[in-house]
């Protein structure tokens, strides 16, 4: 027998996931206030704009990239939770595991924001915000250069909501887990196991097929 970490389940799981969210949302709209003036409805400067995605996509990388990399797979909202993210395989290294779980996730809403940075101005974004009531309605070019982040954006939240509903299996081993060949565990938690399971796991057999045989009378 040997101890393994026991797979986290769903509601710790999901838990981890709000903390994270929070802090992240909560950094968003606090950086919110150096770009636009809420007392007047306007921006202070159109090229705050651009800071202002910068750093939100900067925040991306550093939560769900570069921490769990050096926390041993940890987000804050995880570490909080006392759970960790582990490879599957224990040959492949942590820092491939991370970024193999994100692509779905963190690096899909790094996209969104470069869309938001290349195809929205600031014009345009604070038109559609209505910041400022006085401002001009969008034309038919500003409508579609905003609608495709748009959707791009709903398409990865829809994505994302439906990845985290499917850790709620039996089996505690969602779609993302499997896509990334990782598990999410207890840090503190153990399970012991037959180490003829662990291998059972490792080695799979390899169909043999027989060689056809032709035969002549």
């Amino acid at each position: 027998m040997i101890k393994v970490n026991r797979k986290a389940g769903f509601w710790i799981r999901f838990l981890a996931t709000i903390i994270d969210l929070s802090i992240f949302l909560a950094i968003l709209v606090g950086t919110s206030f150096m770009v636009f003036n809420y007392r007047i409805g306007k921006m202070y400067n159109y090229w705050t704009y651009y800071i202002w995605l910068s750093i939100i996509i900067l925040c991306l990388i550093f939560f769900w990239i570069i921490i769990p990399i050096i926390w041993k797979g940890k987000t804050i909202g995880m570490a909080m939770c006392k759970i960790k993210t582990i490879p599957q395989d224990t040959k492949t290294k942590l820092s491939k595991a991370i970024f193999d779980r994100q692509r779905l996730f963190s690096f899909t809403w790094v996209f969104v924001f470069l869309a938001f940075m290349i195809m929205v101005s600031p014009q345009t974004f604070e038109q559609a915000a209505l910041i400022n009531k006085d401002t001009h309605p969008l034309n038919q070019v500003q409508k579609l250069f905003l609608l495709l982040p748009t959707v791009l954006a709903s398409f990865a939240a829809f994505i994302e909501c439906f990845f985290i509903l499917t850790n709620a299996k039996g089996n505690r081993v969602g779609l993302n887990d499997k896509f990334s060949r990782t598990f999410t565990v207890y840090i503190n938690k153990f399970d012991e196991i037959e180490e003829e399971l662990i291998l059972e796991e490792k080695i799979k057999p390899v169909r043999r097929e027989l060689p056809h045989i032709e035969y002549e009378n």
